[in-house]
């Protein structure tokens, strides 16, 4: 007998694919100059799309009978998925591929920051202080922060996706002869 995936197999499976865009927009939006930047919005624009059409092939397979709330389970476990293996990309690439990158990046900011003398004046905080906050920052930090934005803003985004899939009337089941 054919069993059916569960919704955490089918969030697991898609939560892997959804985990390597998050890297790849990661990985694009931090090395790649003008045309990487591009490449990950490309990627950000399709998370949702992704995620659209993994929620309608479980919804369509279970011949509209699957509720809104698991369907919205489904979604939330995708971007959890994928969150977690964007935590561990961005964790090995700062730590193991590019070590000086966090390092670089903060000195470019504390520079920007210096710079401008007019923010300088209207902020509390010296251009010293900021920067020693900046620098205090570790890359697991960066990491954990990326997690847990992917997964509370995909458990919004499943929210979304989850309603206008659920208003999608599904094609009727197949007669068995």
């Amino acid at each position: 007998m054919n069993r059916p995936k569960s919704i955490f197999r089918r969030a697991a499976e898609g939560g892997l694919t959804l985990g390597a865009l998050f890297v790849c927009i990661f990985l694009a939006g931090s090395i790649a100059g003008t045309l990487g930047s591009l490449l990950s919005l490309a990627l950000m624009i399709y998370v949702p799309v992704f995620v659209y059409r993994r929620l309608k092939s479980t919804y369509f397979a279970a011949h509209g009978l699957m509720t809104f709330s698991g369907l919205w389970l489904e979604g939330i476990l995708h971007f959890i998925c994928g969150s977690v293996i964007l935590a561990l990309g961005t964790l090995v690439f700062l730590r193991l591929i590019a070590p000086d990158y966090l390092p670089a990046m903060v000195e470019a900011v504390s520079q920007a920051v210096a710079a401008d003398q007019k923010a300088a004046i209207d902020s509390p905080v010296t251009p010293a202080q900021f920067a020693a906050y900046l620098a205090s920052i570790r890359p697991i930090d960066i990491a954990m922060t990326l997690m847990w934005t992917a997964s509370f803003t995909g458990s919004i985004a499943s929210l979304v996706i989850a309603a206008i899939v659920k208003s999608k009337l599904p094609p009727p089941p197949s007669p068995n002869l």
